[in-house]
C-alpha cells in the first residue's frame, strides 16, 4: 500500500526529471541574415547582418553597407554609439537594429551593436554605362555601389555645367533627367568632392552610391559620389600618360621613369632582344609616379624596356622602347671631369 509519503516523494522526483529534461531558456540570438533577406523582413524588424562599409565620415552619421546582393544604409549618432563613427569603406562588420523607413530609405535606425570582423575589404561597384543611367535609378540598387561610365559632365538642374561642385548641391549626368548627383557637404578636405573641379578633357566616370530621398515614399532616388576620386578618369585604369625614360645612366644600370593618370604598381621588364624580356622587377606600392633602378647591365649595349602598371581596375602596358648603358670608357671620362 503507498503511503502519503512515499505518494510525495515520488511526485517531487518526477518534478526533478523533468527539470532536468527542460534544458534553460534564455533571450534567442537573432539568425545572421543576408542584407537582402533582411530588407525582405521590412521596417519594424530587428535583424542581424554581415557587410561591407561603403563610406566613412565624409557622410557624416550614416553608414551604408553592402555584401554580394544587396544595399543597407545605417544610422547612428556617434556619442550615442562607441566606435561608429571611425567605421570607413572596406570595413568588414556584424551589426545588429531596428529596420525603420525614412523618407524611402530603408535603414538600420536604431543600431543596437555591430563589431568589426576585418578592413581593407574590397567591393566592386556595378558598371553601368551612362547611357542606361536611368535604368539604375531604382529600388533593387538602393544603397548599393554603382558607377556610371563615360560620362561627359555633370550638369545643374537649371542647365549649366558645372565649374566646381558645391555641398548639399544637386546635379544630372550629362544633363538627363532622372540620373540626379547630390554632393554631400561632409564631403570637403583634400580627399573631399566640395569644390573639385570636374574632369573636362575626356569622358570620366561617377563611382557612387544609390541613395533616396522621397518624402512621398516613391521615386526620389540619387547617386552620392564620396570623395573625388569618384569621379574616375580613364575606367580606373593606371593609364601611362608619360612615356618611360632613363635618368642616372651609368655604364652598369639606369633608372626608368614613368607616369600613370591613375595608381597602380610599377613594372619593367627587360632584355637583349624586345621579343625576349626575360628579367623582371616589380614594386606593389601604388603611385602614378613609377620609378625603378635596373642594375648590373653590360656597358655599352642596348636594353629594350617594357613598363606596366596594374591596379584593381586592371593592367596598362608599354611597348618596349630601347635604353643604352654607358660605355666603360665614357664613364670613366666623366669621372675625370
Amino acid at each position: 500500500m503507498i503511503t502519503k509519503s512515499l505518494l510525495i516523494a515520488c511526485l517531487f522526483a518526477g518534478f526533478a526529471l523533468a527539470a532536468q529534461a527542460t534544458p534553460p531558456t534564455g533571450p534567442a540570438v537573432p539568425p545572421v541574415l543576408t542584407v537582402k533577406a533582411a530588407r525582405a523582413l521590412g521596417p519594424g524588424s530587428t535583424v542581424t547582418i554581415r557587410a561591407v562599409v561603403l563610406n566613412g565620415a565624409e557622410m557624416g552619421n550614416i553608414r551604408y553597407v553592402q555584401d554580394a546582393d544587396a544595399g543597407l544604409a545605417l544610422y547612428a549618432q556617434a556619442a550615442r554609439l562607441a566606435g561608429f563613427s571611425e567605421l570607413r569603406a572596406g570595413d568588414s562588420i556584424q551589426v545588429t537594429g531596428q529596420l525603420k523607413t525614412y523618407n524611402g530609405l530603408l535603414e538600420m535606425d536604431p543600431v543596437a551593436s555591430f563589431h568589426k570582423l576585418a578592413s581593407g575589404v574590397r567591393m566592386r561597384a556595378v558598371q553601368v554605362p551612362v547611357a542606361q543611367a536611368t535604368s539604375a535609378f531604382v529600388e533593387a540598387n538602393e544603397s548599393r555601389l554603382l558607377e556610371i561610365t563615360g560620362v561627359k559632365r555633370l550638369q545643374t538642374p537649371a542647365g549649366a555645367r558645372a565649374a566646381t561642385l558645391a555641398g548639399n548641391a544637386n546635379y544630372l549626368l550629362d544633363g538627363m533627367p532622372g540620373t540626379l548627383v547630390r554632393i554631400v557637404a561632409a564631403s570637403t578636405g583634400p580627399e573631399g568632392l566640395v569644390d573639385v573641379a570636374p574632369p573636362t578633357a575626356e569622358p570620366f566616370d561617377v563611382r557612387g552610391i544609390m541613395s533616396q530621398y522621397a518624402p512621398s515614399g516613391t521615386g526620389g532616388y540619387q547617386l552620392l559620389p564620396r570623395l573625388a576620386s569618384d569621379l574616375v578618369l580613364g575606367s580606373g585604369l593606371p593609364r601611362l600618360t608619360e612615356e618611360a625614360v632613363p635618368v642616372n645612366v651609368s655604364s652598369t644600370g639606369f633608372t626608368v621613369l614613368y607616369s600613370t593618370l591613375n595608381p597602380g604598381d610599377t613594372r619593367v621588364r627587360y632584355g637583349l632582344n624586345s621579343k625576349e624580356l626575360k628579367e623582371t622587377r616589380t614594386d606593389a606600392a601604388l603611385t602614378t609616379k613609377h620609378s625603378i633602378t635596373l642594375s648590373n647591365l653590360i656597358p655599352g649595349t642596348t636594353y629594350y624596356v617594357e613598363v606596366s602598371s596594374r591596379n584593381a581596375a586592371g593592367t596598362e602596358t608599354a611597348p618596349a622602347v630601347p635604353f643604352i648603358t654607358s660605355s666603360s670608357k665614357r664613364q670613366r671620362k666623366g669621372t675625370k671631369n
